[in-house]
């Protein structure tokens, strides 16, 4: 059966609530980037630059924050331009949804409330104003993401995800201006379509696993090197995932390799045959080591002194410098899990 999608959708998984409108607030300034910046200045600068961050993070009011974000900080800082117009950044996104993540330990009008209180403590003029407005903007796309939800439930069909996405994309598309979209949803979106290719390879039964594997190597090398930093821990955990799970039911090294190629590859396969080969002979060497330390313990003939020597030099016949560390380590952890309880 096709796999369902978990991070199609991703960071913009709809809040479960129905909007309640904003607490009054200055008119908004329009959302407009500083005139005569180029683009590279719309996202953030570092320090002393023309676009500077909007001043110190404080803690947020009103009133002591929810449990969840206790001892936490906020995600992101907002930056300005020279002329004090807010910069659009994905920080920006990251400090909506941290306050916004409050919801259920508190209702969404305190939350909102909150995230108010702090965009004020942090923002003057124009910036105050345009940063409230987006807000506004989205809050609505999350409440029309719920509905969206509701009228698309989702599928384990690649059509019904590729539909989903495209409905998606469309929304964010009409709430937000071009240079929002881009920003806010550009990693997401992209790593959504990889995820929806690498699932049209893997589940296309015209191809052959060799051939799967090859054209997911095709795919991934294609990706600009930022999203393929951002993709290759989520396939990590994936195929830990998976993996555990096609061993728990017994499965041969076969059927392992073959979820390996259909999830990363053919090049990331023969990189993890390889270290689970490395991984098998250090196992056996140690098991090897550690027989023949027993021996060595057991012998009623040598001294304590004479065994710690035997034994210091059987680990010195046995592993190299670097790997009579790593074996010093497995010796300490296991000594210490034996004594616990």
């Amino acid at each position: 059966m096709l796999l369902a999608l978990p991070l199609l959708i991703g960071a913009s998984v709809a809040l479960t609530f129905q909007l309640n409108p904003l607490d009054a607030q200055p008119s908004a300034a329009p959302l407009a980037p500083p005139d005569n910046q180029p683009a590279s200045d719309q996202h953030p600068s570092p320090p002393n630059s023309a676009a500077a961050a909007a001043g110190p993070v404080s803690s947020a009011s009103p009133a002591a924050l929810p449990g969840s974000l206790a001892g936490t900080a906020v995600d992101g800082r907002f930056r300005l331009d020279s002329a004090g117009n807010l910069l659009i950044s994905e920080d920006i996104r990251r400090i909506f949804d941290y306050f916004l993540s409050t919801l259920g330990e508190e209702s969404l009008a305190r939350s909102i409330q909150r995230l108010q209180a702090y965009i004020r403590s942090q923002l003057a003029q124009p910036a105050e104003g345009q940063a409230l407005a987006l807000l506004a903007q989205y809050l609505q796309y999350k409440e029309q993401l719920l509905s969206l939800e509701r009228d698309l439930p989702q599928l384990a069909s690649l059509d019904a995800m590729r539909q989903r996405e495209q409905a998606v994309q469309a929304l964010r598309a009409a709430i937000f201006s071009a240079e929002v979209h881009q920003v806010f949803f550009a990693n997401e979106e992209a790593y959504n379509q990889f995820t929806l290719q690498r699932l049209s390879i893997r589940h296309d039964p015209s191809l052959s696993d060799t051939q799967k594997a090859a054209a997911l190597d095709q795919l991934r090398s294609s990706l600009p090197e930022q999203l393929q930093e951002l993709i290759v821990p989520q396939l990590q955990n994936e195929l830990r995932t998976q993996t555990a799970a096609l061993q728990a039911e017994g499965a041969s090294p076969a059927q392992i390799q073959q979820l390996r190629l259909q999830l990363v590859g053919a090049e990331a396969t023969a990189r993890l045959e390889a270290l689970d080969q490395r991984r098998q002979q250090w196992a056996q060497r140690l098991d090897q080591y550690r027989q023949e330390k027993a021996r060595i313990e057991s012998n009623h003939g040598l001294s304590q002194s004479d065994k710690a020597a035997a034994i210091a030099s059987l680990a010195e016949e046995r592993f190299a410098p670097q790997e009579r560390l790593r074996l010093a380590a497995v010796e300490e952890l296991a000594a210490a899990r034996a004594q616990t309880p």
